[in-house]
């Protein structure tokens, strides 16, 4: 599941970056922080990424991770 969902946000980043989004925003929800762990991991070195957190409390609190894109 964890690969899926990285597979899934590597498109993702790609697919925004190439259409010059500047924010993107990643729902990986609660359960057990594995998905977030994973995504956010790579989001460390993604050559794509300026910055990210973790949504507000409107956004969906910590079960969103929302990307700041270069």
């Amino acid at each position: 599941m964890a690969d899926e969902a990285l597979d899934a946000t590597v498109a993702a980043l790609d697919r925004a970056a190439l259409a010059g989004a500047p924010l993107l925003r990643i729902i990986h929800g609660h359960g057990t922080g594995r998905l977030k762990a994973v995504i956010r991991d790579y989001l460390n070195g993604s050559p794509y990424v300026a910055t990210f957190r973790a949504g507000e409390r409107a956004e969906g609190g910590d079960g969103v991770t929302v990307v700041e894109l270069r």
